[in-house]
């Protein structure tokens, strides 16, 4: 059985790159340990997706044509999701497993990361109540996901009572931070909410540091993780806070074999385990539980198998992880790890 890994091997998402194939390698070893599925081994093949739609659209045409894949695992930005998905021509499904904006990302797609929605919510209610959170600055990349985040920030502060008192839309790779983090030394919010791509998150997180605006102002970042943090340094990370479903320093109950194997395969070679690697294993055994539900390993097949949405809970199922693998945990950063202040 192949297996597609189609990740972006350089660029702003790259960072994420080595745990997310650590996560998978992981899956795989243990399910060929297990005798593979339905009798076949598990081959991975790796791709670069590239960082622009037309690239995305190329690797995994090259999975379903050239290398014939039997599914394909993702950790992609939003704008790279469907070009992925077309790529592929419903020939083989699509485990999509990035924190994303949420809603239904098409036909032969299954998503395994968390959304916007389950993120903001507990968080920014949290950050009011605790913290008394009033005043909430918008902080994105210009692309899909940061402007559908905006308006999910926006109903989330609504919700808190809060207000929303700025907001700014950078591009991809810009480094010239010094306009915006004028603008929130103005209006002087309580909390930044930040919806940056990988590498951009840190750079902006560790600028914030430096300008000396993390002593009076909270933020709050989405998609980050560990990996992300130890980039931007102890000095420049306090009172930053990230949401995940999973936190290296405090596995989810459950995964603390998941973790040790983790630990004991990479140690040394890997970043520590994260979200994004957790979300890949998990999807290396949900495409094993596609096949065992079809009763055959056929990529179209398991394609055909998605056309209509499966929600994240019923991926749990399938795999026999309970609900309280999809929940959230509101953690703050204490120097290069995150400590966990709550559990929604």
């Amino acid at each position: 059985m192949k297996i597609g890994l189609i990740l972006s091997h350089a660029g702003l998402a790259g960072l994420w790159t080595p745990g997310c194939q650590g996560g998978a390698i992981l899956a795989a070893a243990e399910l060929n340990a297990r005798g593979g599925v339905l009798g076949q081994e598990i081959e991975l093949v790796h791709i670069d997706s590239g960082e622009v739609p037309g690239a995305a659209f190329s690797a995994a045409r090259r999975l379903a044509i050239d290398e014939r894949v039997d599914a394909v695992v993702g950790l992609q930005a939003s704008n790279l999701r469907s070009a992925v998905r077309q790529g592929l021509g419903g020939l083989a499904p699509y485990i999509y497993t990035s924190h994303y904006e949420g809603g239904y990302c098409g036909p032969g797609t299954a998503t395994l990361g968390i959304t916007d929605a389950e993120v903001l919510n507990p968080s920014i209610a949290w950050l009011a109540e605790r913290r008394r959170a009033r005043r909430f600055f918008f902080l994105g990349n210009d692309y899909i996901w940061p402007r559908v985040a905006h308006g999910t920030t926006e109903q989330a502060v609504m919700r808190s009572g809060g207000t929303i008192v700025g907001r700014s839309l950078v591009p991809l790779g810009h480094r010239g931070y010094g306009p915006v983090l004028n603008q929130i030394r103005r209006v002087r919010p309580d909390v930044v909410v930040i919806a940056m791509l990988g590498e951009d998150a840190v750079t902006f997180n560790r600028a914030f540091g430096e300008a000396q605006l993390s002593r009076s102002i909270l933020r709050l970042s989405l998609a980050f993780d560990e990996t992300q943090l130890l980039g931007v340094a102890p000095e420049n990370s306090e009172n930053l806070f990230a949401a995940q479903p999973y936190f290296n320093n405090s596995p989810s109950r459950g995964r603390e074999a998941m973790a040790e194997g983790y630990r004991s395969s990479f140690e040394g070679a890997r970043p520590g385990i994260t979200a994004n690697s957790v979300n890949c294993y998990d999807a290396i055994y949900l495409v094993a539980a596609l096949a065992e539900q079809i009763g055959r390993i056929d990529g179209h097949l398991m394609a055909l198998r998605l056309r209509t949405r499966l929600a994240r809970t019923q991926s749990y199922a399938m795999i026999g992880r309970s609900s309280a693998n999809t929940g959230t945990r509101l953690a703050e950063a204490d120097g290069v790890e995150f400590v966990v202040r709550d559990t929604f």
